[in-house]
């Protein structure tokens, strides 16, 4: 199973810790088995690694229908998320099943110098020596 780093602005990343979020949208994503785990980064100007998540699915779907199954549970208004979409048949809803947040966030220094971290834009395959790492859950 692969592990990736989901990098997501502070905002929305405070909505999935507190469970009011439980769909991630975006353009592109990887195919991803039920179960698979995600390092949640927080982008500027967190710039730190703060939780875990579990991914229940990833749903790739037309833009309208990802909108009409999923886009209450998004947070974001159908504004946003149109000009997010704008452009794009096809769009992608990450459907969170569990968000552990960590007791300590990590931040960015830390994970370049122990993990050779770079911060993804949108996501990344996790790096072996993350995936591996005794001081973060796997």
């Amino acid at each position: 199973m692969r592990h990736i780093v989901i990098s997501i602005q502070p905002k929305w990343a405070g909505l999935i810790r507190s469970g009011r979020k439980t769909i991630e949208l975006r353009r592109r994503f990887p195919r991803l088995p039920a179960g698979s785990l995600a390092y949640l980064y927080e982008s500027s100007p967190v710039c730190s690694l703060t939780a875990l998540l579990t991914i229940c699915a990833v749903h790739e779907l037309s833009v309208s229908e990802l909108w009409n199954v999923y886009g209450g549970h998004s947070c974001v208004d159908e504004a946003h998320f149109a000009s997010y979409f704008e452009g794009r048949d096809v769009g992608y809803g990450v459907q969170i099943a569990d968000c552990v947040s960590l007791p300590n966030a990590i931040p960015l220094a830390q994970l370049r110098e122990q993990f050779a971290f770079t911060a993804p834009q949108s996501w990344a395959y996790a790096s072996p020596k993350l995936v591996s790492s005794g001081g973060i859950a796997k």
